[in-house]
């Protein structure tokens, strides 16, 4: 066992809590690693700790095999030393794994469905990596928050589940605010045009992609964190009449 210092890079919904990844210092660059707590792989509310938060774990130097090779154990309680700032963390991880299209998001290949993507759980040699793309389009379909996402390769990933906490609690406070018929028409409404123009298609747009568990041999894609990261003012224009 060994005192880690991470930097709290993802917090995803992840029944029945959450799941966590961080980032520490490792050379010139940064590397991840996901903590998990001794009685399963979520950790449960209350997690009072958010992304940027700087944090120390003792965390098992127990090696684990592909594709969760960031997986650790951790014991006792985390210790929060201080934070970044949203943009402080993002410049971190723009050091951490990238990749600029499907191969490299995992060292393997990514096969495409019409609801999502997944790789070959035995065959991918990491299981989380960011990407700067080009564009992100999100929607709320059948009770959950959705992205394509277009690559700097040209290649796509038209339906990934968004597991970010934040990005997912914005969606459902909308969701719970709006009043009326026709709500997920109205909220995908409002994605496609004002948070379009004004946050998705900005210069600090930057996204983390995820593994899910494997599941008869397949991993699941999914969006593990999101920046910008929502705005309290975002919600609060929402109550424009065009929308609301």
């Amino acid at each position: 066992m060994a005192m880690t210092e991470l930097i709290l890079s993802e917090i995803t919904r992840m029944d029945p809590g959450y799941c966590v990844i961080g980032i520490y210092m490792d050379g010139r660059g940064f590397r991840s690693i996901r903590p998990f707590p001794h009685y399963g792989f979520a950790w449960r509310d209350p997690f009072p700790y958010k992304r940027g938060d700087k944090l120390q774990l003792e965390l098992s130097d127990v090696p684990v095999t592909r594709p969760h090779v960031e997986d650790r154990q951790s014991f006792g309680v985390p210790t929060k030393v201080g934070e970044l700032s949203e943009i402080e963390l993002l410049n971190c991880l723009r050091k951490s794994e990238i990749g600029q299209s499907l191969r490299e998001l995992f060292g393997c290949g990514v096969r495409i469905k019409r609801h999502g993507a997944f790789v070959i759980g035995k065959q991918a040699q990491r299981s989380v990596c960011g990407a700067e793309p080009n564009n992100v389009r999100l929607k709320w379909d059948a009770g959950k928050l959705r992205a394509a996402v277009a690559l700097p390769s040209g290649e796509s990933l038209p339906d990934l589940p968004v597991v970010d906490r934040s990005w997912r609690a914005f969606a459902e406070a909308i969701m719970a605010e709006m009043k009326g018929a026709n709500l997920a028409q109205r909220l995908n409404r409002y994605f496609a045009q004002r948070l379009q123009r004004d946050a998705l298609d900005g210069k600090s747009h930057f996204l983390r992609i995820g593994l899910a568990r494997p599941e008869r041999g397949a991993c699941w894609l999914m969006v593990d964190t999101l920046f910008p990261f929502p705005r309290k003012s975002w919600f609060e224009e929402f109550s424009d009449a065009n929308f609301v």
